[in-house]
């Protein structure tokens, strides 16, 4: 990626999160007539003076204008500052790095265990194309994209935790063993879309006359597969990788919820219940920037990948 293109790339990215961080800020700034009293209670209905509303409202600003108010936000976000969270006592930076480490353990095992899932699945099914095994595993995705992800886990954990006991219902820790079941939850809904996908690049790949070029020079299956079919067959998928990746490391909320999990889906969801406007911001600014960046890297692994990509600067 040249100079000017990852410029560019930037200043578009800058202006996104600007754009991104105007639409939350908006949204979160509705009916903040209320919004002191419940900064201040929480989510308990307790009776609080007019003086300590107003004093809250003072201090974050919100007796000021709209625009007033978002010009000292962008400010302060620029240089790192997000603001402070009532519901965390703390600022909203260190809240967010404090649930960062379970949120990127959580999303690596997920993608580990999906990658192991669905790619043999996804090249075993282009093999065996309109064969049982075929049939049987496409199935067995659509089953699996059919399953919404909080009944999933609540049946693994119903059967692996609760009746087998091979994993602990609930735990504050990030251990291997409360790590497997909430991974797995995400692997085998993400493992469903993507076997499909490895199975359609696979066969595309499998048809090409490079293929039948190799097979009439008496090369193995294997080493076709390996050497020629998979490197190819696997470029468009990346993209769809980094979504995943964006998307994970923005929290899992409903699977983080279901098994107890201290990332930063279950911690939107806190921010949200007890109106942490300041919180919410912020990790809604951090899932943006987490896709921007993933992004850039989709790019720049495209051009490494594929030079001749690097030099049309566009993805296949």
């Amino acid at each position: 990626m040249r100079l000017r293109t990852l410029g560019l790339y930037l200043l578009q990215a800058a202006a996104t999160l600007v754009g991104i961080s105007f639409i939350m800020f908006a949204i979160t700034m509705l009916g903040t007539q209320d919004l002191a009293r419940q900064l201040i209670t929480g989510a308990e209905d307790t009776i609080v003076s007019q003086a300590e509303i107003d004093a809250v409202t003072r201090e974050l600003g919100l007796d000021e204008p709209f625009f007033v108010q978002f010009g000292h936000w962008l400010l302060s976000a620029a240089q790192g500052d997000l603001g402070f969270s009532y519901m965390a006592r703390k600022p909203v930076v260190d809240k967010i790095l404090e649930c960062l480490p379970a949120t990127v353990t959580l999303a690596a095992a997920s993608l580990v265990l999906m990658t192991a899932i669905s790619l043999p699945l996804g090249i075993l099914a282009a093999y065996h194309k309109n064969r049982w095994l075929d049939y049987a595993i496409r199935g067995a995705t659509f089953f699996g994209i059919s399953i919404p992800g909080f009944w999933m886990g609540l049946m693994l954990l119903w059967s692996l935790g609760l009746k087998l006991h091979l994993f602990p219902i609930v735990s504050s820790t990030v251990r291997w063993d409360t790590l497997f079941l909430p991974a797995l939850t995400l692997a085998i809904s993400m493992s469903a879309k993507y076997t499909r996908q490895v199975r359609s690049a696979v066969l595309e790949e499998l048809g090409q006359d490079y293929v039948v070029g190799a097979r009439a020079r008496g090369m193995s299956e294997l080493h076709i597969l390996t050497r020629d079919v998979l490197p190819n067959a696997l470029l468009p998928l990346i993209t769809l990788y980094g979504l995943s990746i964006g998307s994970l490391l923005g929290g899992a909320a409903v699977v983080e919820i279901v098994f107890g999990w201290q990332g930063l889906g279950n911690l939107a969801v806190k921010a949200i219940e007890y109106r942490d406007i300041r919180l919410l911001q912020g990790i809604v600014v951090w899932i943006a920037g987490m896709y921007m960046i993933v992004n850039l890297i989709v790019d720049l692994l495209y051009g490494v990948l594929d030079p001749r990509l690097a030099k049309k600067g566009a993805r296949p």
